[in-house]
């Protein structure tokens, strides 16, 4: 493993860039944020379907697919009040939308609530959360759906209407990196690696600490805080080794997990330059890799992945019958 070839100053930093604390098992909400887990009432399963699908669709641009959840006399009206009728309509809306904007993402639509007007009519408001493009901080906005079920049995949506958006917070930008929160090991014959992410307790951080271990006796420690950056309008690190090296680095989203481009300063006083690759397999394992590293004027191109797991939690002690 590239982590145990080296020795001296550069250690702090390969750590500090390789192990990342994700904990996918769940999605953490801020301190002020945390509740009781949601579960999906049986009569509001179908919408949230439907809208998993919009998310999906979206995702692949499939407008046709998109077009499917409306009935065929749908009208749509959207943050602009630009409204567009019938099922044909809006799939052309959707083609036209992506081939203006392919950089746009929708993390997420949430259902606040479902109200039954009938057998076969509902009204459903919720809020879509969405970004520009990857390098775009995340928005939000309201909306409210009107749904028809057709013959077929099948929940469609007749009418609806999107409200302006609104740029979000900068915990609820944070939130993106929740996933962060828990504890990682990495451990083989020559090295331990631990770490622990947390939120601050003004819940505007997430605190990442560390600590490395080698079987020759040598030992550091470090930690990292991120944050959202309101001047560059990204997600920002910021972390600091015991060797005395530091280094700041902005996070962006891809498909299947996060780039981490970081720049600073070892503890001998070379400049660092690094892209980190972190790839989610699932919610137990993950890879990192860098690329792109460049220590003063060695370029030292990129990395084999490095897999990490989440650490088992403690045996419970035994109490006997």
């Amino acid at each position: 493993m590239f982590l145990r070839t080296q020795t001296g100053p550069l250690l702090g930093l390969f750590i500090l860039l390789a192990t990342p604390c994700f904990s996918l098992a769940q999605d953490v909400a801020a301190p002020e944020e945390k509740e009781a887990a949601f579960e999906i009432p049986e009569n509001e399963k179908p919408f949230w379907e439907s809208a998993q699908r919009f998310v999906d669709a979206y995702a692949k641009r499939d407008a046709t697919a998109i077009g499917e959840l409306f009935t065929e006399d749908a009208e749509f009206l959207d943050e602009l009040k630009v409204r567009t009728s019938g099922r044909a309509a809006i799939v052309a809306r959707f083609e036209e939308a992506f081939a203006g904007s392919s950089g746009v993402l929708i993390d997420s639509i949430h259902i606040d609530g479902v109200r039954s007007l009938g057998d076969s009519v509902a009204i459903e408001e919720g809020t879509v959360i969405a970004s520009a493009s990857a390098n775009q901080p995340r928005h939000h906005n309201r909306y409210v759906a009107i749904h028809h079920k057709s013959d077929d049995g099948v929940w469609r949506i007749a009418i609806l209407k999107d409200f302006p958006r609104e740029e979000m917070g900068r915990v609820e930008q944070l939130s993106q990196l929740s996933w962060m929160v828990g504890e990682w090991i990495n451990e083989d014959s020559k090295s331990v690696v631990n770490t622990q992410c947390d939120w601050s307790e003004d819940g505007n951080y997430l605190l990442r600490r560390f600590t490395v271990q080698m079987n020759d006796g040598r030992q550091m420690s470090g930690t990292q805080r991120t944050g959202w950056d309101s001047v560059h309008k990204k997600l920002r690190s910021w972390t600091f080794d015991s060797e005395g090296g530091f280094f700041s680095g902005f996070w962006t989203r891809t498909d299947d997990g996060w780039i981490l481009t970081s720049a600073g300063v070892s503890a001998s006083g070379e400049t660092v330059t690094s892209t980190a690759i972190y790839k989610i397999i699932d919610a137990e394992m993950l890879t990192w890799q860098y690329s792109n590293l460049i220590i003063g004027d060695d370029v030292r191109g990129g990395s084999e992945p490095v897999t990490m797991v989440r650490r088992p939690p403690s045996p419970s002690p035994f109490t006997g019958p």
